[in-house]
């Protein structure tokens, strides 16, 4: 991407890609909850020249790349559906199809069968789906944690029956097994010097029964990502963590199959890098373009403020190999991965299948 914006910590930057042209897009159902939100940030870097199309030859023309990828009902998906509605995608050669899914499940059984060239979804499923044979790679950021803005948190119901944090050791916590906000709740109890077992963890997969059995007292807290942890905090939950206070980590990507070229890699992250610098400079059109997906719950579609996507992370800005080596320990902890306490799991996939080198 030839940017010069400063990297952020303990990731790695990509290199620069290339451009193309049209495009066609599905637009994606309304939704459900779950919103990762890109960080504050600076404004956008300048955007990068423009090298050879994917499979062209210099200046010779070449056909666009056809590409179906699958999204979730997600905020940060705000920056796949613009490549694809303002030609961003085109413009780099690629032809877009954009698939929608209601639920991870769903979309996943859709790429293990074949039908999809790349999906949304989080780095924790791009290291499982590797191991498990099926060669998707991480191809860009979307979602990144910043010291300037939560994104996820640790919220209390209304009615916690104690105050703190200490008040909830051995208490039920909702996450949801194999996923960020799992990881993120071993990363909360480190940075605490609290141990894994520290609450009781129940595995709830949605989002919404989340929200419900907090808010209805059935559990004392849950993690969970914005706004929908600015929802349950305006019911009268209590925030007492949330994830200012980590080091820099990317949570969301896109993952493109392993068998496209590095040309293909490239544009679709220039074309991403076009997204962030146009959200970035009109969050009004963009904030107007998540509404009309149901990006963002009705209740706050006043009050809600489109967060500035950073372009030092997202969208090149990548696991180092010391993050990875986190996420896979989080995953041999919970039995996925061989070499965890619980023995078994799938062999552990190496960094270089899952996060491709800065050629790709």
């Amino acid at each position: 991407m030839a940017s010069q914006c400063p990297s952020g910590r303990r990731l790695r930057a990509f290199g620069p890609g290339r451009p193309g042209r049209r495009l066609r897009a599905i637009s994606l159902a309304p939704l459900a909850a779950a919103l990762f939100l890109a960080a504050a940030a600076p404004p956008a870097c300048p955007q990068p020249a423009s090298p050879p199309a994917p499979g062209g030859q210099g200046g010779e023309a070449a056909a666009p790349v056809k590409l179906k990828i699958g999204l979730l009902p997600v905020a940060d998906t705000v920056l796949v559906i613009a490549a694809a509605e303002r030609g961003f995608f085109a413009g780099k050669g690629l032809d877009v199809e954009l698939v929608n899914f209601q639920s991870a499940v769903e979309k996943d059984a859709a790429a293990v069968a074949g039908s999809l060239d790349g999906h949304f979804c989080e780095i924790i499923s791009a290291i499982v789906q590797q191991a498990s044979g099926r060669d998707f790679r991480l191809a860009a950021v979307t979602s990144a944690t910043s010291r300037e803005r939560r994104m996820f948190g640790l919220v209390t119901s209304p009615n916690p029956g104690g105050t703190g944090l200490e008040s909830l050791r051995g208490k039920t916590l909702l996450t949801a097994r194999q996923t960020i906000t799992d990881f993120l709740a071993d990363v909360f109890w480190k940075a605490r010097g609290l141990p894994e077992d520290f609450m009781a963890r129940r595995d709830v997969r949605k989002i919404p029964v989340r929200m419900q059995l907090l808010l209805s007292g059935q559990a004392e807290a849950t993690l969970i990502p914005e706004p929908m942890l600015s929802v349950a905090e305006g019911a009268g939950g209590a925030v007492l963590m949330d994830d200012r206070e980590l080091p820099d980590m990317p949570l969301a990507a896109v993952a493109l199959s392993g068998s496209l070229s590095p040309a293909v890699f490239a544009a679709f992250r220039e074309a991403l890098s076009l997204s962030v610098a146009w959200v970035n400079s009109d969050p009004a059109a963009a904030k107007a373009l998540m509404a009309e997906r149901g990006l963002v719950p009705p209740q706050l579609l006043e009050t809600y403020r489109l967060p500035a996507f950073d372009p030092a992370r997202v969208p090149g800005i990548l696991p180092d190999e010391a993050l990875y080596g986190e996420y896979v320990s989080y995953l041999q902890r919970i039995g996925v991965l061989a070499g965890g306490p619980q023995g078994g799991g799938l062999p552990v996939p190496r960094y270089a299948d899952v996060v491709p080198s800065p050629g790709r």
